[in-house]
């Protein structure tokens, strides 16, 4: 048997599927005239018109459809899918081939991301597209890069192509992929910042660009599920902020405490100084616990604590020189608020470092 032929071997495609076509059954013969061990449509609440092309889907050898009586998002419809593979012991081993119904992911394409899972069992893989070829439609080329640089700004990697359902998953992370929320289509949003906060490598495949009427056939709903999806994108920046928020309350209330009590007595040098140092030291426990557990990711090491720690000395030193600077230039204010907004720059600053270097490497599935 050629190569060729065996493209998919040991791979299970996935499809999500609403109101599809009919060149969607011909779509999964394809698929297993390519090797593939399985074919899984989701019938996610079609309606009756579409009774005969899962039909003809159901009549194939090597296809299952499951079905949903409504419509419960694309989201749901991949964890149901995954559930449903897990329960059947004689696939265990294989990898996972997410691909949408509307005829945007080649044959090829598909073989290429089914072949990179089954390469390296640790790795989520995402078919990219390039989408600065004049074919790709407006909406989809500004929203791409915007998210683009939104994740690579907020949670580290460079994608291509954040929104890409062309997804390869090993079997040792489809059960970490079932377990991620999200029922609609941020959850294919969610999946990737909780593989860039794991430190779970997402590594890019090349695939073809392909639109049929300038994407009409799409069900995603522009304005909900927009907004959905940009929601979970800043999600990391509004952990982070709570985090700093809680960090910076008892950092400015340990400050306050000690300059007008504690260390009042001493010059006014010696007591910004010592309320500074006695400030920070009480509030930086709390904000790295936060930071490693609920923003960036990652298990407590000495590592990540000496390096969070060098970064808190020279936070530090800045804040001090911040706050004599806003000081001097701001003469009479309260020397509380001189501190609290020479601390919102450090904070912002402090997202970066820490994300690129504090916890880099650092996660849970970290080699």
């Amino acid at each position: 048997m050629c190569v060729e032929y065996r493209a998919l071997a040991r791979c299970i495609v996935v499809i999500p599927a609403l109101e599809p076509d009919g060149t969607l059954a011909d779509y999964a013969a394809s698929l297993l005239e390519r090797g593939a061990e399985q074919v899984v449509v989701v019938d996610d609440g079609s309606s009756d018109a579409c009774r005969d092309v899962f039909g003809r889907i159901d009549g194939l050898s090597g296809c299952t459809v499951l079905r949903h009586q409504v419509n419960q998002g694309k989201g749901r419809a991949m964890k149901d899918a995954f559930a449903y593979i897990l329960g059947q012991p004689q696939w265990e081993g294989c990898a996972v081939v997410t691909a949408d119904a509307d005829g945007q992911h080649t044959i090829e394409d598909v073989c290429a991301v089914g072949q990179a899972a089954l390469e390296k069992a640790d790795a989520l893989v995402l078919g990219v597209r390039d989408l600065s070829l004049p074919q790709v439609p407006p909406k989809s080329r500004v929203g791409n890069r915007i998210s683009s640089w939104a994740f690579r700004t907020l949670y580290g990697p460079r994608l291509g192509d954040t929104q890409t359902g062309l997804r390869g998953i090993p079997w040792d992370l489809l059960e970490w992929c079932g377990r991620i929320r999200g029922e609609r289509y941020e959850y294919e949003m969610n999946q990737l910042i909780r593989a860039a906060r794991e430190k779970i490598e997402l590594r890019q495949v090349g695939i073809q660009v392909v639109y049929y009427n300038n994407n009409e056939g799409t069900h995603l709903r522009a304005v909900r599920d927009s907004w959905r999806v940009a929601l979970i994108l800043v999600s990391g920046l509004g952990w982070y902020t709570v985090s700093s928020a809680l960090s910076a309350v008892s950092d400015v209330a340990a400050f306050w405490l000690c300059s007008a009590v504690v260390f009042r007595p001493l010059s006014e040098l010696a007591c910004y100084w010592w309320s500074t140092l006695s400030a920070r030291a009480l509030s930086s426990a709390l904000n790295y616990t936060l930071n490693r557990r609920y923003v960036f990711g990652g298990n407590p090491s000495w590592r990540t604590m000496l390096r969070y720690y060098c970064l808190w000395g020279g936070q530090l030193m800045c804040s001090y020189l911040l706050l004599l600077l806003l000081d001097w230039l701001l003469p009479g204010i309260w020397p509380t608020a001189n501190k609290a907004a020479g601390d919102i720059i450090l904070a912002i600053c402090s997202y970066q470092i820490q994300m690129h270097w504090v916890f880099r490497e650092e996660g849970p599935h970290a080699g």
